[in-house]
């Protein structure tokens, strides 16, 4: 990567970096969810997750459509997906090591 791509990826990489935001990408890997649907799933409040939501969707992560008075949210690429599967790895082996201590 170049020095630009670096800077990006790490602030996409920043905002992921929440409880509630990896949640919401968590959640969305099955297919489109209303919001309602995400912070009772998620156990936030409205406001917290409209807040984690509109930084997902400033750097293209999740997607928002308006059906009458229904939002529905979606990953707008499911590459991200990958991403969980590394980690989930990781920190099977990270506290697998950590427990042996």
């Amino acid at each position: 990567m170049q020095e630009k791509e670096r800077e990006l990826a790490a602030e996409v990489l920043k905002a992921m970096a929440h409880p509630i935001r990896l949640g919401v990408i968590e959640q969305l890997a099955d297919g489109e969810r209303t919001c309602t649907e995400l912070y009772q799933e998620l156990g936030c409040s409205q406001s917290m997750l409209s807040q984690q939501l509109r930084t997902l969707c400033q750097y293209g992560l999740v997607s928002i459509r308006k059906e009458g008075a229904t939002k529905y949210c979606a990953l707008q690429n499911s590459d991200f997906l990958k991403l969980f599967d590394c980690m989930h790895r990781h920190l099977r082996t990270f506290l697998h090591f950590e427990n042996e201590e």
